[in-house]
Formats: structure tokens, sequence, C-alpha cells
């Protein structure tokens, strides 16, 4: 390793543990590499463009209004009714009704912050009323959130294929699967929960009429994600532009369903919020770029690759490795910008052991995906604890059966890569 990127990596870890924003880090620190070595700097800009200039980031912006504009429309509320008629009657069952809710809102947002947000509150102030404690209610809706970034449409599964040009529509079907399981196990926690703590049943008194009505209601925000992946099977539109047509569909829901309450300056939040999100997003893919060309400039990606190879050249033990590499770095970072900085790094490592792509793809979100719900820099916990007022102590107690559940999956992703795989391969879109 040379002295000028040694340099730079202990600069970038000085400005991130002062608290710069990321791209900024990651900008100043190869700003710096750059005028030691005596580069040009015109290269940070070109690189900038390079790493923006992607059509398939395209629809990170398209997926984040179209999260945004589902939640104007209504659907937490209509997603949590029909989650409370489909599971609530079960001892524990507000808690089965926030892991199936964050599970359908998750096939609507692709985003574990947005889950959190959108639909915590009302989840948190229903399982209170429902007799549950504050710290198991938030620590449920926080561990269920991570569905959001597995279950597609995810945005992080988006990036990996936009940075590696791995299938996305591959991608984000392996990561239904897993996502399901993820709520599986949340279930399973929740039953043996409840049995220690006698949580109380909910029963939902409607008639069939009411039921049918909530249930009905609920079919067109349910249909979202199958309109995404329908239309990406079946060839009908690129993953771009579906992200694109889930914009007009969040458009029509809010026509259907607001009539004439929408309000203009609720809606202009809307746009500005997902604005600033796509914003700082594209602005870490844009610094992220630089910041790998200079590692890759340097050989990293080969460095790092020989180093694994040369303790062992077994693929199951170089996963483990990975694994508890990726669950350590996602406490400390952000899964999308790991992503931008990791994936160009260790996707050459995938390949060279002969590890499915789309499966390597998965593992990786999986794992970051558990870095949003644990501390100290889980995005996810801290949306929580925010939203729930209660500190990140108390809620992280409540939390660890359900971050227990989440990695007993990920080792099954991991070593059973045909839970991934499956439907890949049963729609052709395996590479």
């Amino acid at each position: 390793m040379s002295i000028p990127l040694l340099f730079m990596l202990c600069l970038f870890a000085f400005f991130m543990i002062f608290g710069m924003p990321l791209s900024f880090c990651m900008l100043f620190s190869s700003l710096a590499y750059f005028l030691i070595t005596g580069q040009d700097p015109y290269t940070i800009v070109q690189q900038m463009f390079d790493g923006i200039n992607t059509f398939t980031l395209m629809a990170i912006p398209f997926f984040m209004l179209a999260g945004e504009l589902m939640v104007y429309s209504g659907t937490a509320e209509k997603l949590l009714n029909f989650a409370n008629i489909s599971v609530g009657r079960f001892r524990g069952g507000l808690g089965y009704v926030n892991v199936l809710a964050s599970m359908l809102f998750g096939g609507c947002s692709g985003s574990a912050i947005s889950d959190v947000a959108g639909l915590g509150p009302l989840e948190i102030r229903m399982m209170e009323k429902g007799g549950y404690s504050k710290g198991f209610s938030v620590a449920l809706t926080i561990s269920s959130a991570i569905q959001g970034p597995i279950i597609p449409p995810s945005i992080p599964l988006v990036l990996v294929g936009a940075v590696t040009g791995i299938s996305i529509g591959g991608l984000l079907l392996g990561g239904a699967i897993p996502g399901i399981m993820v709520g599986i196990a949340q279930g399973l926690v929740i039953y043996m929960v409840a049995r220690r703590r006698n949580f109380p049943r909910f029963e939902t008194k409607l008639s069939f009429t009411k039921a049918l009505k909530v249930m009905l209601g609920a079919i067109p925000f349910l249909l979202m994600p199958f309109i995404i992946l329908g239309g990406i099977i079946g060839g009908v539109f690129t993953p771009t532009e579906a992200s694109a047509v889930a914009v007009a569909y969040g458009f029509i829901l809010i026509v259907a369903y607001k009539r004439g309450k929408v309000d203009v300056r609720s809606l202009s939040k809307v746009f500005i919020r997902a604005g600033v999100f796509s914003a700082s997003i594209l602005m870490l893919a844009g610094a992220s770029s630089v910041f790998g060309w200079i590692l890759a400039s340097e050989k990293i990606p080969e460095m790092f690759t020989n180093l694994l190879l040369s303790i062992t050249d077994k693929p199951w033990v170089i996963l483990l490795i990975l694994n508890i590499f990726l669950l350590i770095w996602g406490m400390l970072m952000d899964s999308l910008p790991a992503i931008l900085i990791l994936v160009p790094i260790l996707h050459p490592l995938a390949e060279k052991l002969g590890i499915d792509p789309i499966h390597f793809g998965v593992v990786v979100t999986f794992n970051l995906a558990i870095g949003l719900i644990t501390p100290p820099y889980g995005a996810a916990l801290f949306t929580g604890s925010i939203i729930s007022g209660l500190s990140i102590e108390k809620i992280i107690k409540e939390m660890l059966p359900f971050i227990a559940a989440s990695i007993c999956i990920l080792l099954m992703i991991t070593y059973l890569p045909e839970i991934v795989m499956w439907l890949p391969r049963l729609f052709g879109l395996h590479t």
C-alpha cells in the first residue's frame, strides 16, 4: 500500500470520526491523494460524472419518489388494516400485524427508513393501546423494517446492480424469499415471547362486509410490487422504466384515494424529501466513484482477494469471513454508502471464487440491512428512537432476539444459495 493511499485512508477515517458527511469525506480525502501524487484534480470531476452517468441509477430517484407517494396516498393505514384482518386475532397478534405490515410496506417503499418513519408511529401507537410494552413495540417496529431493503423493489439491490452490472431483475427476485423468511423468523420470535409474557389477543370485531371492504381497499396498494416485478420479468419494461411506472401508479392512487383532498403544500414536501434523499445518494455515488477509482488504481481489490485466498481457498470459509466483516462494517456505516464502497472491492473476489453474482449481491445486501438495526450507527435504529422518544439502550435489549433471528436467516441464505437463486432461475433471470 502506497504512502499517498495510506494518507488518504487515514484522512477519510479522521473526517468520518468527526462527523463530516460521507460523500465529502471521500471527496476531500481523494483530493488530498491527487494533490500528493501530482495527478490532475480534474479527474475527480470526470470520475464523479462517470459515477452517476448510468441509466440504471435513474431508478433510485423514481423509487424514492414512488415510496413517498405511496405513504402520502394512505398506504400505511390501508396495509395496517389489512394485516390486522389477516393475523391480528392470534395471541401476540399485533406483533404479527407489525411484521406483516412491514413486509407489505417494504414491497411499496423498498426502504427501511421509510418503513420506520411512515408506518412506525401507527404500529407503535396501535401496539401500546393493545397492552404491549413500548420497548417491545419499538424494537419490533425497527427490526421488521429490514424487510424493506430486501423485498422487491429494494433500493439497495438496485444500487448493487448499478455498480456491478448484475441483473437487477435477478437481484430483486433473489431478495423475495429471504425477505419473507425474515418475516417468518420474526413471527417465531413473537410467538415465543407472546407465550412467555402472555400477550393479549386482538379481536377485530368487524362484520364480514367491513372486513371484505378493508381487504378490497388494500388490493390496489398490494399490487405495486407485482406490477414492478411482473413488468420486469415479462420484458415489458426495464428496472429503470419500472421505477417510473411505480411513480405513475403512486399518482393514480393519490388521485383515486385523496380525490379533492390533495394538499399542494404537503405534496410539494413529498417531492422535496424524495429529491433530497435522491441527491444525497447520487452525491455518494459520484464521490464513491472517485474513491473507488483510486482504490482500483492502487490494486486494492486484487490485494484484498489475494489476502483472503492466502488464508483459505474454501468458499464457505471466505463467505463466513465476509459475513463477519460486513456485519461489523454495517454497524459503522449506512447500507447505501457501504454498497458503493465495498461491493466494487468484493465483487471480483466473488467472481474468482465462482460465487453466483446474484447470490453474492443478496447476501451482501442482507448483511448491510442487519446493520441498519444495530448500534452504534444503525439508521433505522436511530429513526425508531427519534419517533418513539425511547433511548437506544432501552430499545436494543428488546431487539436482541430479532437480530439473532435475522443472523440465522443470513447464514441459511449464505450456505443454501438455492434459497436466493430459485426464483431468478424459475423466471429465466439467472445470469
